[in-house]
């Protein structure tokens, strides 16, 4: 028996990278995992290999900055599944452009994605676990929250504000039993730093990089423990990173 196991599990942008890993982990860890993303053919892809390796997978396309497509992706989940246990808020998008050449539909399209997508996804999550004994949020930053890029003042100030997020929904969930975390990986590989010209794309040493699977076990762990206790906030890097831990 899995560490999640029969757990229902929403994972925003599952259809590639980090929320594809971590559908992937907890579809071995007994979870029933619900992919999530825009692109259809992607969606469906994912959760028929995670059936083809024994896992349970439900495929919900949706747009998660629009509530009608939020509240359409609960409402499929709980119909098939009856619940949800773990809401992970990974959806998520970068700009590399200076702020001084940034226009507004550039900032806010960052803003809907990386932060507007997780409150929505998040209030949703409550109306259900509020009456249901409870569940775990986790939101997926970044350690560009601490260590930020140049040109990329939209996603930074997201990430940072997804740990300001889970801190309310933690106390707001106190009394319902529900907790919320935050996850900032580092450099890893996966389709959306390939796009940056990041780990993925051949420009950071192999020793510099995590995969998403990482990403997924450390989700694991936070889901897996006792609930009287919370793995508020976690840090995941490679091991000889440089540059952020200090020098030496």
């Amino acid at each position: 028996m899995g560490q999640l196991q029969d757990k229902v599990a929403i994972i925003t942008g599952s259809n590639t990278g980090i929320g594809k890993g971590i559908a992937e982990v907890f579809a071995k860890e007994g979870a029933k995992v619900v992919i999530n993303g825009r692109r259809k053919e992607l969606i469906d892809s994912v959760a028929a290999q995670i059936k083809a390796d024994g896992g349970e997978s439900l495929a919900v396309p949706a747009d998660v900055t629009k509530e009608k497509d939020v509240l359409a992706l609960f409402e499929k989940t709980i119909a098939t599944w009856g619940k949800v246990d773990i809401l992970v808020n990974n959806a998520g998008v970068a700009t590399h452009t200076p702020t001084w050449e940034m226009s507004l539909a550039q900032w806010q399209s960052v803003i809907d994605i990386n932060l507007t997508a997780a409150f929505l996804c998040s209030r949703e999550a409550f109306k259900f676990m509020k009456d249901h004994g409870g569940g775990r949020i986790i939101n997926i930053g970044s350690i560009s929250a601490q260590t930020p890029r140049t040109h990329a003042a939209p996603y930074t100030a997201t990430k940072m504000a997804m740990e300001g997020l889970a801190r309310s929904l933690t106390l707001d969930g106190r009394p319902f039993n529900i907790v919320s975390s935050v996850i900032h990986p580092g450099p890893t590989a996966s389709n959306f730093n390939a796009a940056r010209g990041g780990p993925g794309k051949g420009k950071t040493p192999a020793d510099f990089i995590m995969f998403p699977h990482d990403i997924g076990r450390l989700a694991t762990l936070m889901c897996s423990l006792p609930e009287e206790v919370n793995l508020f906030s976690a840090i995941i890097l490679p091991n000889h990173m440089p540059s952020f831990i200090g020098r030496g």
